[in-house]
């Protein structure tokens, strides 16, 4: 108490009474100062405020206090003071609660309320006891700070702050998510490139196999279409020979049977001669009888016809040597007649024989013609195979240059999904480092909005 009057004592300066006033003038003129003083405060404060007396009822309403509550001081001066100001969840004002403890006061928390309008109000509240000059608290004095505006900032920057910590957990979770796809995807596909890669490969070294293969078909089936070629010329040359044989054998077969003609004719002649040599014959064995009978008259003439026995003599021994050329002659017909029908029968076997050569002659030229056709024809498709296996050849060089073209291109793209995968990493941990530092942000605004 002895320190609230000292306080009294010493800011009692600021007073400067009149020279030529009683003592009574004196006091009543410095309470008259100092209640215009407390009273100016009050009213040009420049927040809200309010005094209060010791039951609580207001004592003083500055115009700040009526703008914040929207009420005129004439119709609340008396009130108790909670029930006109009506802060949300309180039975008692600040300036209640210090008039009870006696203590100052300086919240650090908002104080809310509606007005009549409906619209809200936020403030902080500051109050200290009032004493008396006998150190007896008589009310309190409560300022206000009005901080509807900043309350109003303030959640509109922890909505702000609600929905952008969302919206980054919900981006960097998407993010996350998608980098999560991105890097699987990168991965599958990494590895379906790299076995794409691998098949490719398998496919090019095939495929040049396949072109080495071709090549070398492409070189046989050339010497392959020469050699159908050559076959066809041949078979060509081999039909005109057989043409050729074919003639010969009709000659042949002409002159044999001209040949078994003239040794039927001479069989012919042959039976002539033989009826011939019987005549021969039938007139030696006349000679040799007319012979004999001259010997007989001869004898009987005792000699006396010796010139006509000689005459027989010479008769029988002309018969004599013509029945041995009559015996050689049939000798030799014989032989002739052996001969001849030896000839004709082997006449008639080469005969028989060059039919059946004929025959086959034309059965060979006939395949021979055939395998001329078929020759030719194997030419022509040989070559359209030749023409056709270097088009393939071609084919397959362009092939396997467009494989390591391709082999080529899918590299660089392995090397760009890893290159990818890399980048998605770093975006990954970008995007953590974000939410990371956006969390960081919002519990330095709560520390700071709480502060």
């Amino acid at each position: 108490m002895a320190s609230r009057q000292r306080e009294h004592d010493a800011s009692a300066s600021l007073y400067d009474p009149p020279d030529d006033a009683s003592e009574v003038e004196r006091l009543r003129d410095e309470r008259d100062f100092w209640k215009h003083l407390f009273e100016d405060l009050t009213e040009r404060f420049p927040e809200p405020a309010l005094v209060v007396d010791d039951d609580g009822r207001v004592a003083h309403w500055n115009r700040e206090q009526e703008d914040i509550q929207n009420t005129p001081a004439d119709e609340v001066l008396g009130e108790v003071a909670h029930d006109v100001i009506g802060t949300d969840d309180v039975t008692d004002t600040l300036a209640e609660e210090v008039v009870r403890t006696e203590e100052i006061v300086n919240e650090d928390r908002v104080r809310s309320g509606t007005n009549d309008d409906g619209s809200q109000w936020h403030v902080s509240a500051a109050a200290l006891p009032l004493y008396d000059p006998a150190g007896e608290v008589v009310g309190s004095f409560e300022m206000v700070s009005r901080v509807t505006d900043l309350v109003e900032q303030r959640r509109a920057v922890e909505d702000a702050q609600e929905r952008i910590t969302s919206e980054v957990d919900s981006t960097v979770e998407e993010l996350l998510d998608s980098s999560e796809a991105v890097a699987q995807n990168s991965q599958f596909i990494e590895e379906t490139a790299r076995e794409q890669v691998e098949s490719l490969a398998e496919v090019r070294n095939e495929v040049e196999s396949l072109s080495a293969t071709v090549e070398e078909i492409a070189s046989q089936t050339d010497e392959v279409d020469e050699r159908a070629a050559n076959v066809a010329e041949n078979a060509a040359a081999s039909v005109d020979a057989t043409d050729e044989a074919q003639a010969l054998l009709d000659d042949v077969e002409e002159a044999a049977t001209d040949l078994d003609e003239t040794a039927v004719e001479l069989d012919s002649q042959v039976e002539e001669i033989e009826s011939v040599v019987d005549v021969i014959s039938d007139i030696v064995s006349q000679i040799n009888l007319l012979a004999l009978n001259a010997n007989i008259e001869a004898a009987r003439t005792s000699g006396n016809n010796d010139g006509f026995a000689v005459v027989a003599d010479e008769i029988k021994e002309l018969a004599d040597q013509s029945k041995a050329e009559v015996d050689a002659i049939e000798s030799t017909i014989e032989r002739v007649t052996d001969i001849v029908e030896e000839t004709t029968e082997g006449v008639e076997r080469t005969t028989e024989g060059i039919e059946a050569t004929v025959e086959r002659v034309e059965t060979i030229r006939e395949r021979q013609s055939d395998i001329h056709t078929a020759a030719e024809e194997t030419a022509t498709g040989m070559a359209e195979i030749a023409e056709a296996t270097d088009e393939q050849a071609v084919s397959a060089e362009e092939v396997t240059t467009m494989l390591n073209d391709a082999l080529d291109s899918l590299g660089d793209v392995v090397d760009e999904i890893g290159e990818l995968a890399d980048e998605n990493d770093e975006q990954t941990q970008l995007a953590r480092s974000v939410r990371e530092r956006v969390h960081d942000v919002e519990a330095e605004l709560d520390a700071t909005i709480e502060d």
